[in-house]
């Protein structure tokens, strides 16, 4: 119900409350001394302005009750059995509905089944309807008495309030005094009927009326009579052959529809002033086009409209919830008009993720279609930040111009094994750091083998122990120490050395007894840095012994999951690192990537079209898909900027030791 309905109907009933309580005690003193008015006067604001009529959150019952401790300004001399009723009942509403958002405030995920009774039950107890209309029967009864004349007033009152489907009489009024103060406006034609070129897209030609920003703006279809046809939305304006013509979709239609049919010259088209978006975001741009499919949304767009890789659009399905695409890929495309001219537009491509689970904080895949014709909306920015991240994920960054948060499951992002590919500069190695330093945060030991040298640097605040020799695995292992890192300082050859370390780490880590239907959760990952160098293909060897020691590691790898212990593979060349390692990896993070033979690969990981997308991505931009992920879909996010952190981090550790010197 919009917000003028409900102040229309809110009016309306004000005005006759005060007049009954008038005519039955003949003054105005009730207004600020009876209880009953203030009862009636409650009930009236929230069903009115706040949105309870059909559900009322644990918010809603918290704020009912608490209003309804009101009950404590009745004297004292008339305060009878049902008064301490009703005292009760809202204390009960208000501590039992605090508690109930305290609870999944801290667990959000939570759910315990005496817990969801508990609330269920208070919202059946606690909607304002019920509660106010007690406080108001009782006190009128309490002061005018069950027999009285001056009850039977208020009681019709409240029958009619309560009973009758006031929000469509409000809206009956609205419509009237809407139709004679704003015929005129409502009334201006903007255009004519051109065509129509889809069953739920109209090609209209504008007049001289029409504003110049018009895409986005809704449209009534009415006959020449005033009797509405059709809501639609403008979604595309040009100039074509010195004409000015744009297409609108339709929102819905009324059984006045066939008039389109009989007499299309005689629609009015008219800016309907008192429909357009209250919310930036939800701004229509065009139309679900075809081409497309259950994975992929395909639309046309104006040429000068710019939109971001990345960046999210959504459509409504049939059952009204709301699947999320990305954008992906676009190309200009040229169509040739009735009047032989050529117009150029863009067709977009979207990767499907799903539909948004607020509890869950995940997109979960929608398994149909996305409805041919139906409006396609551009999320310009959604903000999601009244979320909690659950204490065993991790965040890693955000969707594209929006707040919604990309996060991992940390155990499945160690003992499913994960890939960080990239070219130098993309990102890689800051999320790198980062993850590190969430797993050390999880209690989960990390093994870093660093050709690059960069770790002990990033990572000095987390004390690290240097392991010189894979003798030195086994007591660090078991040590309070969670980060190790061996910097091949004296190696000779990098898969034999590799090979050592993952031996000896999984000698360790094996040594803890299976149990039967038992997962073991994370308690080793093994990074490998510069992993082209350290387990490389075997076609890029430096010595034919190479390929068994990087087969060894291979072995180690997959039987060191049920024990625990997992892999990061983070390079730069996916082409030059073993696929015997890779193909294990269950969760792959791509940045910006050139290489052909390695993106060849990830194509099986992430389909074509996200596949296609990495060689453009922006810096920080990368593509998330596998076990770990809040998305059960491939998905292109932001991660979070961690440059000023490290580089400060850096600062710290060297004030630090320029101090104790």
């Amino acid at each position: 119900m919009r917000l003028r309905y409900r102040l229309i109907f809110l009016s309306l009933f004000l005005i006759a409350l005060i007049l009954i309580g008038f005519f039955i005690t003949h003054r105005f003193e009730f207004l600020i001394h009876d209880f009953w008015f203030a009862a009636g006067l409650l009930l009236l604001l929230l069903i009115s302005l706040i949105d309870q009529p059909f559900f009322s959150t644990d918010a809603n019952i918290f704020l009912n009750g608490t209003t309804g401790l009101s009950l404590i300004l009745v004297k004292a001399s008339d305060r009878d059995f049902w008064w301490y009723i009703f005292l009760s009942w809202c204390i009960w509403l208000v501590i039992s509905s605090y508690f109930l958002l305290w609870f999944y405030s801290k667990k959000p995920f939570g759910q315990n089944p005496i817990l969801t009774l508990l609330s269920r039950l208070n919202r059946d107890i606690g909607k304002p309807e019920i509660l106010f209309s007690g406080f108001f029967i009782w006190g009128a009864i309490r002061q005018f008495g069950l027999g009285s004349t001056q009850i039977e007033p208020l009681f019709a009152f409240w029958v009619v309030f309560i009973l009758i489907n006031l929000p469509s009489i409000s809206k009956s009024i609205d419509n009237f005094f809407e139709n004679i103060f704003c015929k005129t406006l409502k009334q201006i034609e903007i255009a004519s009927l051109f065509r129509m070129s889809e069953p739920r897209v109209l090609e209209i030609r504008l007049n001289k009326n029409a504003p110049n920003q018009i895409v986005g703006k809704f449209i009534n279809l009415t006959t020449n009579t005033g009797e509405k046809i059709a809501d639609s939305v403008i979604i595309d304006d040009r100039v074509v052959t010195g004409a000015r013509q744009a297409k609108i979709a339709l929102i819905n239609i009324t059984d006045k529809w066939n008039y389109i049919a009989n007499s299309p010259e005689k629609i009015k088209f008219s800016l309907d002033e008192a429909k357009q978006s209250n919310n930036d975001n939800d701004l229509p741009i065009s139309v679900v086009d075809v081409g497309t499919t259950i994975d992929t949304l395909r639309f046309y767009v104006h040429p000068d409209l710019n939109l971001k890789k990345g960046e999210l659009v959504y459509t409504e399905n049939n059952d009204k919830s709301i699947t999320y695409y990305q954008v992906t890929s676009a190309n200009v495309t040229e169509t040739t008009t009735i009047e032989k001219n050529n117009t150029k537009s863009v067709l977009v491509t979207c990767g499907q993720l799903g539909i948004w689970d607020q509890m869950t904080l995940r997109f979960e895949p929608f398994a149909w279609v996305a409805p041919a014709g139906r409006l396609v909306y551009r999320v310009a920015q959604i903000s999601n930040k009244n979320y909690i991240i659950p204490e065993t994920n991790a965040l890693i960054g955000n969707i594209p111009n929006s707040d919604f948060p990309i996060h991992i499951t940390v155990d499945d992002f160690v003992t499913h094994n994960t890939a960080m590919i990239g070219i130098t500069g993309s990102g890689k190695s800051y999320l790198a750091f980062h993850t590190i330093e969430t797993l050390v945060a999880h209690k989960i030991k990390v093994l870093i083998l660093d050709l690059t040298r960069e770790h002990y640097l990033y990572l000095e605040k987390l004390n690290p122990t240097a392991l010189n020799a894979p003798a030195d695995v086994e007591g660090w292992l078991k040590s309070e120490s969670f980060l190790g890192i061996h910097q091949f300082g004296i190696s000779k050859n990098y898969p034999h050395t590799t090979r050592l370390f993952v031996e000896s780490a999984f000698n360790v880590v094996s040594k803890r007894p299976l149990k039967a239907g038992l997962i073991v959760p994370a308690q080793l990952c093994i990074v490998f840095e510069e992993a082209h160098s350290l387990i490389p293909e075997w076609n890029q060897v430096a010595e034919r012994d190479d390929v068994a020691h990087v087969n060894a590691t291979a072995r180690t790898i997959l039987q060191g999951r049920k024990f625990g212990m997992g892999s990061l593979i983070i390079t730069q060349r996916t082409a030059n690192v073993t696929k015997t390692i890779l193909n294990q990896c269950n969760t792959i993070i791509a940045f910006q990537s050139f290489d052909q033979t390695g993106l060849e690969f990830l194509r099986n990981y992430m389909g074509s079209e996200y596949a296609q997308a990495l060689s453009t991505l922006q810096t920080r931009d990368a593509v998330l898909v596998g076990k770990s992920s809040s998305s059960k879909m491939p998905v292109i996010f932001s991660i979070i900027d961690l440059s000023k952190k490290w580089n400060q981090e850096i600062e710290i550790v060297n004030m630090e030791k320029l101090n104790n010197k």
